[in-house]
Parts: structure tokens; sequence; C-alpha cells
């Protein structure tokens, strides 16, 4: 008798669970979630244009909206960040495999695992770079340099020997497209201990060798004087916090000061506001890597009031930039910080005032190329 109530009560319980998901599941097909905070990325939507022969037909070619109805149940399900971290947590620490959904856990960095490099996009942001040097560099009699910023999937490959994109051929392309511009190599100043562990952006305080190799090339090193001090953040939640599912705990943000930094003074072309090289109020927000620099600006500039040098150094940069360029103040009397993503490159030389006699930096994560985001 018992085991007849057990089993009643099994099948009920169990049937009222798959009902309840079922009601759920169709609740969702009248509000969809449209975007996910977490992923970063639209969710996919009801498809509109269901009828019967198309979820009857068989030919490859037509089964789109059944691929559509698929990335629905599978964007829409309920609760979907719960059962991501389930599944997550099972293949990396049960399992112990070494990658979900394309990231990986190593030595407690979250990495997202890419294998090739977009190289129509890459050609893209190539000849974005080619048409800036053309147009404003060529004839400039100030130095040129550029620099790749190696992203995480660099060191997995070097130092654990994991399947990642070819970074020597990128390297050759750069070189290649911009051969009248110095190439300056900082991959031996960094490792992976160098990046947040739940970010793909690397920590300011694992840059003095990185900041000692560029202002080494840049002729700039014998004005870096003022020793930086430390300062520590608790909280800080990267990007692949909640992306990978894996959810660790928030990790520290240390940022570096001195008597020099902290009267630097910051402009905003795009604002006409002028702030700190530092953005407290933005480390809570839901990009706390904004704190250095307030993010991505179109156009700012840098101005050392204490500095020993009329020197001025233009650098077109993406986000990693944002917490390497304030080690670099000290040296120059300005420094012109451009993200051509935001700004449109013909514009740029009528918002500076021109380049002679100002050394220029291309500084360029392999990410970022890779995508092809310019203007």
């Amino acid at each position: 008798m018992n085991n007849k109530i057990r089993n009643i009560v099994v099948t009920v319980t169990f049937s009222l669970f798959i009902a309840f998901f079922a009601v759920l599941c169709v609740l969702r097909i009248f509000s969809p979630v449209e975007y996910s905070d977490v992923e970063k990325r639209p969710l996919a939507q009801f498809p509109t244009n269901i009828t019967v022969e198309s979820i009857l037909n068989t030919k490859e070619e037509d089964k789109s909206t059944i691929k559509q109805f698929e990335k629905f149940t599978v964007d829409q399900f309920p609760f979907r960040e719960f059962f991501r971290r389930l599944e997550a947590q099972f293949q990396l620490n049960v399992l112990n495999l070494k990658e979900n959904h394309g990231y990986v856990q190593e030595n407690g960095s979250i990495a997202e695992l890419e294998t090739t490099f977009f190289e129509k996009g890459l050609n893209g942001a190539l000849g974005r770079l080619q048409y800036i040097y053309d147009k404003y560099l060529k004839d400039s009699s100030g130095d040129k340099y550029v620099c790749l910023v190696p992203d995480k999937n660099y060191f997995l490959g070097r130092d654990f020997g994991y399947p990642v994109r070819d970074y020597n051929w990128l390297t050759g392309k750069l070189q290649a497209a911009l051969p009248d511009m110095t190439y300056i190599d900082i991959t031996g100043d960094l490792t992976l201990d160098d990046y947040y562990l739940t970010d793909w952006h690397w920590s300011q305080d694992g840059l003095l060798g990185v900041q000692n190799t560029i202002t080494e090339a840049l002729g700039s090193a014998d004005r870096f004087e003022t020793p930086f001090k430390e300062n520590v953040l608790e909280g800080f939640k990267g990007g692949y916090t909640d992306q990978s599912a894996l959810y660790p705990a928030p990790e520290k943000l240390v940022y570096l000061t001195n008597g020099i930094l902290d009267a630097c003074t910051v402009y905003d072309y795009e604002t006409n506001k002028t702030y700190g090289l530092y953005n407290h109020e933005l480390f809570s927000s839901k990009v706390p890597y904004d704190f250095f620099l307030s993010g991505t600006r179109a156009l700012l500039r840098i101005d050392n009031p204490n500095a020993t040098t009329d020197e001025e150094l233009i650098v077109f940069r993406d986000s990693f930039g944002s917490s390497l360029i304030p080690l670099l103040s000290e040296g120059y009397k300005s420094i012109y910080v451009v993200d051509i993503r935001y700004v449109m490159s013909d514009m740029v030389g009528n918002l500076i005032g021109g380049y002679e006699d100002r050394d220029v930096l291309f500084l360029y994560s392999a990410t970022i190329l890779d995508q092809n985001v310019f203007k």
C-alpha cells in the first residue's frame, strides 16, 4: 500500500512539474524577454511567419522557421540562468571538462576560447588604420608606433597548450599593413595573472612592465620618476562573471595613483566636461572597468600640469587603453586619446588640430581588430 501511494505521489508531482513548466513556456510566447543583461545579447523571439506548411516542410533549405522556433525555446526557457549555472558547474567541476559553451577556466581565470580570427573583419580594421596613417601621419615629423594587446587566449595557448588563434600570423599582418610604424612587442611583459579573473581586460597593477616597454620605445622613459601607490576597490565583477554562468566571487580592482596622476585632468570633447583619470561612480555601474577614464569615449585630452616637457602624444585605442594610458601621463604635457569606434576617422584631424611634432601610438587588442568596429 505504501509503495502504491508513493508511486502516485511521485507521478502526480512529476506531472505537475511538467505542466508548470509547460504553462510558463506558453506564456513566454506572449511575453518574451527581449534582451539578456547577463549574456549581453538579444534573445531569440517567437517566429512571426510560423504556419502549418513551414512546420511540415522537410527541405533543409526551408527549415528557417523551425530553426527560429528552436532558438526561441532555448533562449526563452523559464529559469534559464539557473539552469545555465547548473550546467556550467557540472561540466567544469563534476565532469572536469576544460570548456563549457566556449568558456574555459584556468587558475581561476575565466576566458572565452577563440580558435580563429575573422579575416574579413580583420582586413577591414587594418584598412581603417592604414587610412588614418595615410591621411594624417604619413608626412608628419612625429614618431609613429603600433602595439598589439594580447587577449587571454594568447596566454591560454602559450602557457597552457589550448588550441587558440594564431597570434604570430596576426602580428605579421599588422606589421605588414603598417610597415612604416615601429612595432612594440609587449607579450613578454604579461602573463594570464595580469588580467582580471572575471573579465577580458588587464589589471592596471600588472602593467608596469608594459608601461616601461612602451615608454622606452617612445623615448620618454627618463621622465617617469614618481613611484605609484596601489589603491584597492573591493567587489569588482567583470563581464565573464555572468556570461560564463560560473558566477565566481567578486575580486579586487587595483588602481595606481601618485601626485602627478592626481593633478592630471581629462577633458571630454563630446560632453565639454573635465574630470579626473578615475571615475569612482562608474565602479558600481554595470561595467565597473569604466572606472578608468570614465569608460569608452570618442575623444579625450589628458593634461599634466606638472609636465617637465612640452611633448604631446596621440593614442588611438580601444578599452584596454583606458587603464594603461593614465600610467603614461607623467611623460607628456598632453595625451590625446582617440577611439575611432565612436568618432569618424575623417573628423579626428579637425578636432585634435594636427599631428605635426606629436608622437602617435596605435594601441589595439586582438579582439577589437577581429571585430572591425571602426568608423
